[in-house]
This record gives structure tokens, C-alpha cells and sequence, in this order.
């Protein structure tokens, strides 16, 4: 349902006067989420949409499509060629002045402008800047309904990695020569049972890597995949949502040893990416304790230096964390520092994952947990995070 102060509240908040939002072909993701524009509504001419702070919107429309954006308030423009179209952006568009609009030199995910219609824009006189703190306080925080679908989809994943787990070690048991083995696909085909079963949706499958597998950070399983043998760091990573509008992902990784013990180097590797996320906790609990915005490059900094200092700094793959929303992979901030630095504060409603990894050729780890900001407190998706290894019994 569109709530269209939200966009005017992050105006306010970000003291910018408007925010441009258009799109052809649902090409920009953004703005079809923050006007709640369905993907099957037929979108074949530009529409645009300028959203003011302190006025009610006003949109230029295609006359063929003239409905599209009847549910906004506003005034409605229309146009058939294109001289009625620039001229009505010369109407509605400030001839000086900041207005944001869908890209980023930095942040991908939101950046969504093409370059003609920015040029377009910029001739009216106006400065173009980027959306990008808007777009994270519009489609990167959550509500109350939304956490609950998050949590309830939580559940579910943690059901799934205990199930698998006990899969790992019931076929552990008995005589080798008479042992069935246990092979990748067989545990990610259970996972994406349970999930389906529980009425959950995913837009992908499960990582389930087993030994040197398990050191590809998006690794997918072929057909029945590798066995998992004796002593195989064995990495189960998964995510899901209730299939119901507006419903949220959760997104969690375990790790787990087929053997009785880890290896010395198997314990190191884990307690390593444990002390990293509980440094990325800790750094999130102090700053908002201390009433202050915490940035999601400075959280990835505080996980990374913490693998570093421990040796283990030639085996990062990836930063320590991303926006969830209703793709598991969202338009918030993202905990990152090195590859897309976020320097944006992460706000209050907001989901994301922390999920540090280290990945040497003989095997990877990564545990990763689920949490949002709530009453400017940070909260763990769960009961529990991952604190000692999975082992065989």
C-alpha cells in the first residue's frame, strides 16, 4: 500500500526540497517499490512522479497510460508526443535547487537513472543528487508487520539447519563399508523442502559446500554435488520469505565439521569470522548506546580489522554485510567499506546481515546472523547465533 510520506518524511529528514522518481519498462526497481506500482501493470511509455517535501506530488503520464499512477495524489499531467513531455518537465521541475533522483557514484543497487533522461533533467536547471539516503530510509527499515515476517521466516531457516545437520550425522553413523554416503545435493534438496513445506519462497537455492566447496562464497551445487567425507567443513547458508506481499527475507549461514572435532585450523578459521561478527555487534551496540549514527562502512571496518589482526587477511572475499528487505539482498545500507563503501548512517527500522567469511583453498567459513535497529537498539534475529561448530556426535 503506498505510504506517501514516508518519501516526504526522508525529504524532510535529508532536508532536500524533491525527489524525481520515473521509469519505463519497471527498469528502476526503486521507484516502482516507493509508488507501490505492481510489476505486471503495463508500463511501455515514461512516466514521472516528482515528490515535494512540503506539496503534494504532481505526474506526467502517457495518455495511453494515463491510470498508471492515479493511486499517487497529485496533479496528473498528460502527454502524447514528446514536445508535451519535456514541456511538462519544464513545468514541474525546480529551475534551481538540489532534486534527487535514482543513481549513485558509489551504491549500485539503487542506481537506476539512465544517462539521456539525466541529462534531460539537468537542462531544466536543477542539480541532480543522488537518492541514495532516501532510498534507504524508504525501502531499507522495516515497520512492525514487516519483522514479524521476518522472524517468522527465521524460524523456519534455523529449523532447516538443525534438520540438516542431524541428516549429516545420522549418515555418519555405523560401518563405513555399509555407510551410504551423503552428498551436497541431498542436504539442499532438504533445506528447499522444509522451506518450500513451510510455505516459504526463495529466488535462489541453498549454499550447501562441502570441503573445498565450501571456500567459494556463492558456490552452487551441480546435480547431486560433492560428497561430504570424513572431516569436510561442511558451510549451510540459506534464505527465504513468506510468499505474501511485503513479506521479508531472512538470511543465515552455519558451519559445521563431519568429524567428532575440528581441526586446529578448522577451530582458528572459526573462532576468527565469530570474533569478527562480535565485533561488528559490539560497534553497532556502543554507537547506539552513545545516541550516535553508526555508519555501515565503519561496521565492516571493525569486523575486517578484526580478521586481520588475526592473519587473516589475505582470505576476505567480500564485505560483512547487506540491507534485507523483501529481496534478500535490499536497497539499505550495506555493511561495507571496500567494495562499495557505504558511508551512509544505518537507520532506525533498518535489516541487514552480518555474515564475515574467510575462504583458503582447503576450506571457507562464514557464519552469519540477521539483525534490525529497533527503538535505536540493535536485535538479533533469533534465540541463538552460531558460537561452537557443528560436529558429528
Amino acid at each position: 500500500m503506498l505510504d506517501i510520506e514516508k518519501p516526504r518524511t526522508a525529504l524532510r529528514e535529508e532536508s532536500l526540497p524533491a525527489w524525481i522518481l520515473c521509469n519505463l519498462f519497471h527498469r528502476d526497481e526503486v521507484a516502482d517499490l516507493v509508488l507501490d506500482i505492481p510489476a505486471h501493470t503495463t508500463n511501455t511509455r515514461p512516466w514521472v512522479c516528482l515528490i515535494f517535501r512540503d506539496r503534494p506530488p504532481v505526474k506526467i503520464v502517457h495518455r495511453i497510460e494515463a491510470s498508471i499512477l492515479d493511486h499517487v495524489p497529485g496533479e496528473t499531467l498528460l502527454y502524447a508526443t514528446r514536445d508535451e513531455y519535456t514541456s511538462a518537465l519544464s513545468r514541474v521541475l525546480p529551475s534551481s535547487g538540489d532534486v534527487a533522483a535514482d543513481f549513485s557514484l558509489v551504491i549500485p543497487v539503487g542506481s537506476f537513472l539512465d544517462h539521456g533522461t539525466a541529462l534531460l533533467l539537468a537542462r531544466s536547471g536543477c542539480r541532480l543528487v543522488p537518492a541514495e539516503n532516501l532510498v534507504a530510509r524508504c525501502l531499507g527499515t522495516l515497520d512492525d508487520s514487516a519483522r514479524r515476517s521476518h522472524a517468522a521466516a527465521a524460524s523456519v531457516l534455523f529449523a532447516a539447519v538443525r534438520e540438516a545437520w542431524a541428516l549429516v550425522v545420522e549418515r555418519s553413523r555405523g560401518d563405513a563399508g555399509n555407510r551410504r554416503p551423503l552428498r551436497e545435493g541431498e542436504l539442499r534438496n532438504l533445506i528447499t523442502s522444509r522451506i518450500s513445506r513451510a510455505g516459504l519462497v526463495t529466488d535462489g537455492l541453498p549454499i550447501v559446500g562441502a570441503g573445498a566447496n565450501s571456500s567459494n562464497p556463492h558456490y552452487t551445487v551441480q546435480g547431486d554435488g560433492a560428497p561430504i567425507s570424513p572431516g569436510d567443513v561442511v558451510q549451510l547458508d540459506m534464505w527465504a520469505k513468506e510468499d505474501a506481499p511485503g513479506a521479508v527475507y531472512a538470511d543465515i549461514s552455519w558451519i559445521g565439521v563431519a568429524a567428532r572435532e575440528p581441526t586446529p585450523a578448522q577451530a582458528s578459521a572459526f573462532e576468527a569470522v565469530v570474533r569478527a561478527r562480535e565485533a561488528a555487534v559490539e560497534t553497532l551496540v556502543r554507537g547506539l548506546a552513545q545516541g550516535r549514527g553508526v555508519r555501515g562502512d565503519e561496521v565492516d571496518a571493525a569486523a575486517r580489522s578484526t580478521l586481520v589482526s588475526l592473519g587473516y587477511g589475505e582470505y576476505l572475499r567480500h564485505r560483512t554485510g547487506h540491507s534485507i528487505g523483501s529481496r534478500v539482498h535490499g536497497f539499505g545500507v550495506n555493511l561495507d567499506s571496500i567494495e562499495f563503501p557505504d558511508t551512509r548512517v544505518i537507520p532506525e527500522g533498518a535489516c541487514f546481515s552480518i555474515e564475515p567469511g574467510v575462504y583458503m583453498p582447503e576450506f571457507g567459513m562464514r557464519t552469519e546472523i540477521d539483525c534490525w535497529i529497533h527503538g535505536g537498539r540493535l536485535v538479533v534475529t533469533g534465540d541463538e547465533r552460531q558460537r561452537a561448530l557443528l560436529v558429528l556426535e
